[in-house]
């Protein structure tokens, strides 16, 4: 049996989180301190320390003041632990019940919530009695707090209330009651250059790298630079690839507000997890747009392409590097050095080939200049092509449709036909519900009649659903050949492959292997953006055959 205390050493705990300073002076830090400390001195006791959380939930059990109290209850140096109330030590009643009813009773610790009558050392009260629902009642107070707190969150996220407490970087905070963003325009040029250059097909590496060399400051420096404030966390000071893919995923950049991307597991546990996109609050237009939509789009364009843009030694980024594949085991190729010249990167090689050696595959080497060149001549014949044959816009509609390009025409008067007799079949259901109804026919030939009309009707409904489907795509067939044609004509008399112009018109490439024979041609395919459908499948890209050329 534990021996009784007679001399108490206290530990005096104080809690106010940000729900709680609504409530007003009742419950603040200071209040708390002087019930307390009148209550210590009455008793006669010692007042050994306080610990106080300010700001700080009671759902949780990690916070700094109460997890300093329980390691001085543990180690002796405080025998009890006085609080106002059983909410201020905390809102969780598993854990609150495991500490008053087995950890205290274990280290021999007094605890006494005072205005609830919670005594420990008298387990007979009302107040030990009633201690149980009193910490269920806590709790859900916690969750119905949470629940309205939540509600008003997402109805300002969905006004446009821009909730954040440092503006992205290229915004300030507005002054006006939704704080909306406006452009800072020192940083809003920085932020545009980056699109660009993205754009431009910089790797986000070399971007990093671009602005680092200018010495730019970073946004956590710009910031606090603003505030003529040192940046107070450990920072290398320096760009990172992360810090410009996000920013570069950040819509606030065309005037779209995004917001609760992520949220909590629950009020108890507050662990943060991020949502999926289409959970978030977007408000479209909300602000003044630092960079165009067509740029967003063509960045977006580009994170979906399958290169990842690596660099050589010599920091340069080769146009076509990511954008082959090998055309007999689907392997990306990886840029490889030439027999003669190891130390400097020139072409390209089977990726398997340069991971596991020639039992799994062989080089397909290739230099970059050739490849460059075979490109380059396809693209100038493309262009040369569109500029030059009336019919070069139907050719690349039938190449991108194939199979369906001659049934596409035929579909448009069907679907006219179909629409027409759906009409035509719901004047005759009028026509029968009339009759009915006054009479004119008989109720058994009026059933028959509109089952009849009503199945036809279903049929047709469902053939032109289909077929509005197969002409929503025919349109978006003729975009994207707009689209191309644009993109080729934009390159009209460019005498060199670069790196835009690959990201910009290619999809990706495959290379077979370099026949030992000179006079035996070498397979390329060329496989463009916007007309060529890509394959999930690399290994089957010469099935395909489109775009092949052969070299």
């Amino acid at each position: 049996m534990l021996p009784k205390q007679t001399e108490y050493k206290v530990g005096m705990y104080m809690r106010l989180s940000k729900d709680d300073e609504r409530s007003g002076e009742s419950l603040s830090i200071e209040n708390q301190r002087k019930i307390l400390t009148e209550y210590i001195t009455q008793q006669g006791w010692t007042l050994y320390d306080e610990y106080v959380d300010d700001g700080i939930s009671g759902t949780t059990f990690d916070r700094p003041g109460v997890q300093r109290l329980l390691d001085d209850a543990k180690t002796g140096r405080i025998n009890l632990i006085l609080c106002k109330d059983l909410s201020r030590f905390g809102r969780n009643y598993i854990q609150v019940g495991q500490y008053t009813d087995y950890i205290f009773p274990m280290y021999n610790i007094r605890f006494i919530a005072l205005t609830d009558n919670v005594d420990t050392a008298n387990s007979a009260s009302s107040g030990m009695d009633m201690m149980p629902i009193m910490n269920v009642f806590n709790e859900w107070h916690s969750a119905n707090t949470s629940k309205k707190i939540r509600a008003v969150v997402e109805s300002g996220a969905k006004s446009g209330k821009y909730r954040t407490t440092f503006a992205s970087y290229g915004y300030f905070k507005g002054d006006d009651e939704k704080r909306t963003p406006v452009i800072d325009p020192v940083a809003a040029a920085v932020v545009r250059r980056i699109f660009e250059m993205r754009a431009a097909g910089y790797n986000m590496k070399r971007i990093a790298q671009v602005l680092n060399d200018e010495g730019i400051l970073t946004p956590d420096d710009y910031r606090y630079s603003l505030l003529n404030k040192e940046t107070p966390h450990y920072s290398l000071h320096l760009w990172s690839v992360e810090t410009i893919k996000r920013l570069l995923r950040n819509q606030i950049y065309i005037g779209n507000l995004a917001q609760l991307r992520t949220t909590t597991v629950s009020y108890k546990n507050h662990k943060v997890i991020r949502k999926e996109e289409d959970e978030w609050v977007v408000v479209e237009n909300n602000h003044e747009p630092i960079i165009s939509r067509e740029l967003w789009d063509k960045v977006r364009e580009i994170e979906a392409s399958v290169s990842t843009g690596k660099m050589t030694k010599q920091g340069i980024t080769l146009p076509l590097t990511g954008l082959c594949y090998c055309a007999d085991c689907g392997s990306k190729f990886k840029q490889a050095g030439s027999a003669k010249r190891k130390s400097t990167v020139t072409g390209y090689s089977c990726g398997q080939y340069a991971r596991f050696g020639k039992k799994y595959c062989s080089s397909h080497f290739i230099t970059a200049h050739a490849l460059q060149d075979i490109v380059l001549a396809d693209i100038k014949r493309q262009i040369d092509f569109v500029m030059n044959d009336d019919k070069a816009r139907e050719k690349y509609l039938a190449r991108k449709q194939g199979l369906y390009a001659e049934q596409h025409s035929g579909d448009k008067k069907k679907l006219r036909d179909i629409n027409k007799r759906i009409a035509e079949l719901d004047r005759l259901i009028a026509s029968v519900y009339e009759d009915k109804v006054t009479g004119k026919m008989p109720e058994d030939m009026a059933f028959t009649l509109l089952d009849k009309y009503q199945t036809e009707k279903k049929s047709l409904q469902s053939e032109s659903d289909e077929m509005q489907k197969h002409t929503d795509m025919a349109k978006q067939d003729e975009a994207d050949v707009d689209e191309y044609i644009r993109r080729l004509k934009s390159y009209a008399g460019a005498e060199e492959l670069t790196r835009q112009m690959a990201l910009d018109l290619i999809e990706y490439i495959t290379i077979d292997e370099n026949p030992r024979k000179k006079a035996i041609p070498r397979d390329i395919h060329i496989y463009y953006k916007l007309i060529d459908k890509p394959l999930k499948n690399k290994n089957n890209a010469l099935a395909e055959q489109a775009g092949a050329i052969k070299k």
